[in-house]
């Protein structure tokens, strides 16, 4: 007697299907197609303002995503993910449309492994040991990109929230802010004077690592001042000083703009005179103005996370943080 017997196959784990993938990657096009018809109205300073609005409301949220929520959502003033609200004891409302915003998807890269039989390479000079025959791990690197959705506080129902609380009235400086922006002038190497400017407001000297902000001006427009120069040394401009000392046009646009998002995002007014020369010194170039933007959000991105991570009197940072997803 013969006894047979039955192979079970091993599940397989199956990627998404053809026409899912395709459709995947039809929004994706959607959603970048969308940024690039922001980007090119941006050559006009009041699309140049508006994005800059939307800079000081989601910092942390990448130039691309700032725009998608900029044109979904126009007046939202706070977004997140749908859990996040739930945690925060709010509800998204039934029958709400989500925000489709841009999510990076990454991967960390397998290390080599070690052969342990090859012989070492010849010393070329002095060496050090950890302690550690581990590999460092590598970092994880960017593969692509997923839609993921976030709903403005507007969508939401539920506990009460805090009042943003940064935001105070018009032209009242919050307390704290003019000794957090000079402590990230220092961490330059730089040293912030009140005084004398001559004819200007203020200006960053490399050579003598000093930013002096005129004594003559009251506290808003003072902080608007060491914003607009803390702004010239995070856009990089004092690193190439030929292009720093002539730069009247670019450099200035750029550094106003982060300026303007640093008072903007504490309740303060803000100069936007600057932003008309767009048109002057990009001439309508897609490519200077996208630059120019990222420029723009990185620096001011990086300036604001510092201030929500050391805080100020105002306050830690509220609810909720806008991080990329």
């Amino acid at each position: 007697m013969t006894r047979s017997t039955t192979k079970t196959k091993k599940a397989t784990r199956r990627g998404p299907s053809a026409q899912a993938a395709q459709e995947r990657d039809t929004k994706i096009a959607a959603l970048h197609a969308q940024i690039a018809e922001g980007v090119e109205a941006l050559v006009e300073s009041g699309a140049w303002k508006a994005m800059l609005d939307t800079a000081a409301r989601f910092h942390t949220y990448s130039l691309g995503n700032q725009m998608l929520i900029a044109l979904q959502a126009p007046t939202a003033t706070r977004v997140a993910g749908f859990r996040t609200w739930q945690a925060l004891g709010r509800q998204v409302r039934k029958g709400e449309t989500g925000i489709a915003i841009l999510a990076p998807c990454t991967y960390r890269p397998k290390t080599e492994t070690p052969d342990n039989n090859a012989e070492p390479p010849a010393a070329t000079g002095p060496t050090t040991t950890s302690g550690e025959d581990s590999p460092t791990p590598a970092r994880r690197q960017l593969r692509g990109f997923r839609t993921a959705h976030v709903f403005a506080q507007e969508q939401t129902d539920g506990d009460d929230l805090p009042t943003l609380g940064d935001t105070p009235a018009t032209g009242t400086v919050p307390a704290g802010l003019w000794d957090a922006l000079t402590s990230q002038v220092s961490a330059h190497g730089y040293t912030v004077q009140r005084g004398d400017c001559g004819t200007a407001d203020g200006y960053t000297d490399p050579a003598t690592k000093t930013v002096r902000v005129t004594g003559t001006t009251d506290d808003a427009e003072a902080i608007g001042v060491l914003a607009h120069e803390l702004a010239h040394i995070e856009c990089g401009h004092v690193d190439d000083l030929p292009t720093y000392r002539t730069c009247r046009g670019r450099c200035e646009v750029e550094a106003e703009s982060v300026a303007y998002i640093i008072a903007t995002a504490h309740g303060l007014d803000s100069d936007t005179s600057t932003f008309g020369y767009i048109t002057g010194w990009a001439h309508g170039d897609v490519a200077t103005v996208r630059a120019a933007a990222e420029t723009v959000t990185t620096a001011a991105r990086t300036i604001l996370t510092r201030l929500d991570e050391n805080g100020t009197d105002t306050g830690p940072q509220k609810y909720p943080a806008n991080n990329d997803a």
